[in-house]
């Protein structure tokens, strides 16, 4: 499932590649290829699926807890919230 994604990157569009990678996430969501509850791949993992610096996977991280997608439980991992 988390094979390279780096093909869905344009590291030369207008668009930031966080947001980019959030944007991917957002779309196996929506689609139901990640349900709520499915852990994501860590930070160091999502960097290198994607092909972008750590940090920029950290930014998305932030942008998709701070919105309530996904939740980050410190030292067990990143997860997409379920709906309750």
């Amino acid at each position: 499932m988390w094979e390279d994604r780096g093909d869905r990157i344009d590291h030369d569009g207008p668009t930031t590649l966080w947001a980019q990678v959030v944007a991917d996430i957002e779309a196996d969501i929506t689609a139901g290829i990640l349900s709520g509850g499915s852990r994501l791949p860590t930070e160091l993992e999502l960097a290198e699926i994607y092909g972008v610096a750590r940090g920029t996977v950290r930014r998305a991280v932030a942008d998709l807890a701070e919105r309530s997608v996904v939740v980050v439980v410190h030292g067990r991992g990143t997860f997409v919230a379920t709906s309750e």
